[in-house]
């Protein structure tokens, strides 16, 4: 097969450059030839986790890449016929690409070279070929070889995109379980150390007796990534640490302290034991994925708790003994390339921690925008050494670490067990000192495994070197470790925001101190400048807006311009309250309505004459510019009257919103939005639905601009009462809190003169950046999870959405007429 000469400037590329905004993503431009030089045409399949984890399977064919998207990703069983996409070609050296695309990029997530060599082919035109709609050829790569074929499907299946990747049938096939290799062999093949010996003898395994006990390696916390291309990261788990000690066919599970807890984990002791992997120290943590499929430390500590340990699966990164030999002076590299191949094929319960070399600083935002814990950093070329090194560290999303529990307060209101525990830090003397209280993060389980524990080590004397002046506060032997998540510090020293994360039963008390980070060496980033959004420079891009999941201001700003199309047509000529929170969301927030001569451009005022017969002048925009620019004043959210200027006097919609009480389930909500919905539907009335940005749901009904603000705000009030009196045991329209109780608040002073609503598509000021997001009736389901759309994850909705869920709204015209005031019993 001759192989076409590669360029640069190849108009192939167009489309691929035309999606990529090459000052934000880390992907090659194309300008540059792939480094190396290759015996054929190259081949390369990277395992792409972007909103759907795929395979992107590449062909060096006319000076680019020819690329197909296979969900599945390649198999070597012949009986299976996979899906592959047809994408835009990519330049030759994206073959060599691997790293992490950043949010709202084009094709976001981490990408790694799983699979790399040569293709070759019978045919005298492989182009003509694939024209045709098959092309054979065969695979020369560390994981895929012998013969394969492309053939395209039917015309009519999506304009000839969708094609089918399929393995001959050759000494290079394997059938059933044995054939899918991507779930044998997930890990990265760039940069792995060859099967061979390595070249150096100082880095051969050593064959030797196996130790009785093995200390960890620990990681340093820094303050940013350490410099340099030798690093790989993973991610940072929210578990227990566990060490595998396996002799023969003795499996002995022990945490980094040496406490065995074989007895509590016999499903991963006979895992391993089903691997036989010799005489071996295994290294990694244990996990339970919560509700959103992240590690969650609480559901581990539930799972011991109820003594169900089957959720339990243990992520592993390291090996520093393996099949008889001491395998701690190799790099890295080579140690995990043995384990991937010791776990390959073993249970679904025993997982590899897999690395990328990629971008660490883009990696960790994402990281902390899915809400992980964060990044681990390793030198690729380290030895395993026991104890703390700075061959490993860790990057934090947000501050997270053990506190020793001192005492706990009482209970008030209606919780049961205890009101907040005080927790403190030991220094090097042995002091005990008082660090702030934890008052949020228990639920009913914690506070009822938590309270007896903490009654039997009852005390009369604080423990705290400095006891705090506190009334009611209950005093324990300080035993007990338990891990808390927060914001910073005070000026006084004590926790800010500080959420309970669980207890550690795998750290004793006396070796919690403070950890803090330290300067990476040759850390000499320049400080953030300025950026600019929609034209609007955007000071302190890098000012945390949201620290449970480390979004910034340049975030907020990105994200409304991105979705600035969707978001105008319901801000823009609206009168606005605006929540401005200078310092993050989790910090003093206000609500303003008025503003002087500061406001940015674009943003118009107008005089409203209030009941109270005061003249004041309300805000409004028409822009995106004048969007990006309330941002850049540290405005979140955007909140709209329900009515369109000129006639600020004339509403042109009326808003119901639900307020559920806090201990409604949402299918509990969901079944209420459908009852009033049918409501409406029986009155003549078509309403429109979107999310709070909470657990509530708003229930818009467009109007023709007829109607007076107290005629809206009588009828929505006639509304509520109508469905609390049909149907008390699920609704009220009650204001006061203690009618809420087990029931749905339908408010109805939203539609009142100067009163306001969060708008479509608006941010919220609440932890995990939600979004105030419309929907299609159809997607409102017990399954839908309205926490799931946020800052990061509208703008990939909104790409996917075949059409607008709102696209009737505009051209809804209605009136309250007569028959359905008289329909609702109403006057």
């Amino acid at each position: 097969m001759k192989r076409a000469a590669a360029t640069s400037d190849s108009p192939r590329l167009a489309r691929y450059r035309a999606r990529r905004d090459f000052g934000a993503t880390p992907e090659p431009t194309g300008e540059a030839l792939p480094a190396g030089a290759a015996a054929g045409p190259r081949f390369v399949v990277q395992r792409h986790a972007a909103r759907r984890l795929h395979y992107d399977f590449r062909l060096e064919l006319d000076g680019v890449l020819r690329s197909w998207a296979v969900p599945k990703g390649p198999s070597l069983d012949p009986g299976e016929r996979r899906l592959a996409v047809q994408t835009e070609d990519h330049p030759l050296d994206y073959g060599d690409f691997e790293g992490v695309i950043p949010p709202r990029q084009y094709g976001a997530g981490e990408v790694v070279v799983w699979d790399r060599g040569t293709w070759s082919t019978d045919e005298d035109d492989p182009a003509r070929a694939l024209a045709r709609g098959k092309l054979k050829f065969r695979l020369h790569g560390t994981r895929l070889g012998g013969a394969w074929t492309l053939v395209r499907m039917g015309r009519g299946a999506a304009d000839g995109h969708d094609w089918l990747l399929v393995k001959d049938r050759d000494a290079a096939a394997r059938e059933g379980e044995a054939g899918e290799i991507t779930r044998l062999a997930p890990g990265s093949v760039k940069g792995a150390a060859p099967a061979a010996p390595p070249r150096r003898a100082s880095h051969a395994a050593q064959p030797a007796t196996l130790p009785a006990s093995l200390a960890p390696q620990l990681a340093t916390l820094v303050e940013a990534p350490p410099p340099g291309t030798g690093w790989v990261y993973e991610i940072k788990y929210d578990g227990y640490r566990i060490l595998a000690r396996v002799a023969g066919r003795e499996v002995r599970l022990v945490t980094r302290n040496g406490h065995d807890w074989s007895a509590r984990l016999g499903h991963l002791v006979h895992a391993i034991a089903a691997l036989a992997p010799g005489d071996s120290w295994l290294d990694g943590e244990i996990v339970v994925a919560g509700e959103h499929g992240l590690p969650d430390f609480q559901a581990l500590q539930n799972a011991f708790d109820a003594g169900s340990t089957a959720a339990i699966v243990y992520w592993l990164f390291d090996a520093p003994w393996l099949g008889g030999q001491d395998l701690r002076a190799l790099p890295l590299i080579e140690r995990k390339r043995r384990l991937a191949a010791v776990l390959a094929g073993g249970a679904a319960a025993l997982r590899l921690s897999e690395h990328f070399a990629g971008d660490p600083t883009a990696a960790l935002a994402q990281a902390c925008r899915l809400g992980l814990e964060g990044l681990i950093g390793k030198a690729r070329e380290a030895p395993y050494v026991s104890g703390r090194r700075r061959h490993w560290v860790k990057l934090k999303c947000r501050p997270r670490q053990e506190f020793v529990i001192g005492g706990y307060s009482a209970p008030g209101g209606s919780r049961h067990g205890f009101g907040a525990l005080l927790v403190g830090l030991y220094d090097a003397a042995g002091a005990l000192h008082y660090a702030g209280r934890v008052g949020s993060g228990f639920d009913a389980a914690a506070l009822a495994r938590l309270a007896p524990r903490l009654a039997a080590l009852e005390c009369e004397r604080a423990p705290f070197a400095k006891a705090p002046r506190a009334a009611g506060v209950h005093w324990v032997r300080p035993e007990l470790v338990a891990e808390v998540a927060f914001a910073g510090w005070t000026r006084d020293g004590l926790l800010r925001q500080a959420s309970f994360g669980g207890l550690r039963e795998d750290k004793p008390a006396r070796a919690v101190h403070a950890e803090t980070p330290v300067a990476t060496r040759d850390d000499k980033r320049p400080a953030a400048g300025p950026v600019q959004v929609a034209g609007i420079v955007i000071s302190h891009p890098e000012r945390v807006v949201w620290p449970d999941r480390g979004f910034t201001k340049a975030d907020l700003a990105r994200y409304y311009a991105q979705v600035g199309e969707w978001l105008l047509p319901h801000l823009a000529n609206r009168p606005l309250s605006l929540l401005r929170c200078p310092d993050g969301s989790a910090a003093e927030c206000f609500f303003q309505r008025h503003m002087g001569a500061e406001r940015p451009a674009g943003v118009e005022s107008f005089v409203w004459e209030s009941s109270s017969a005061r003249h004041r002048n309300y805000l409004y925009l028409a822009t995106l510019e004048a969007v990006v620019g309330m941002v850049q004043r540290g405005v979140i959210e955007f909140h709209t009257w329900g009515a369109t200027l000129p006639r600020a006097d004339r509403p042109d919609r009326m808003t119901l919103d639900l307020d559920p009480a806090s201990d409604l389930p949402w299918e509990t909500v969901v079944e209420g939005a459908r009852l009033v919905r049918a409501m409406l539907d029986e009155l003549g009335l078509e309403s429109f639905l979107k999310t709070t940005g909470g657990k509530g749901l708003h229930l818009v009904v467009p109007l023709v601009r007829r109607h007076s603000w107290d005629e809206v705000k009588r009828f929505s009030h006639a509304l509520a009462d109508h469905m609390a009196r049909v149907l008390p045991e699920r609704f009220t329209a009650g204001v006061a809190k203690q009618r809420r109780v087990g029931r749905i608040f339908i408010d109805y002073l939203r539609n009142d003169a100067g009163a306001s609503a969060v708008a479509a598509y608006a941010a919220r000021a609440r932890p995990g950046a939600p979004v105030s997001t419309p929907l299609a009736w159809d997607e409102l389901t017990p399954q839908l999870r309205p926490a799931d759309f946020t800052i990061a994850t509208l703008p990939a909705r909104l790409d996917a959405l075949a059409s607008d869920p709102w696209a009737g709204y505009a051209a809804t015209r209605q009136t309250l007429t007569k028959a359905i005031w008289a329909a609702l019993g109403a006057k």
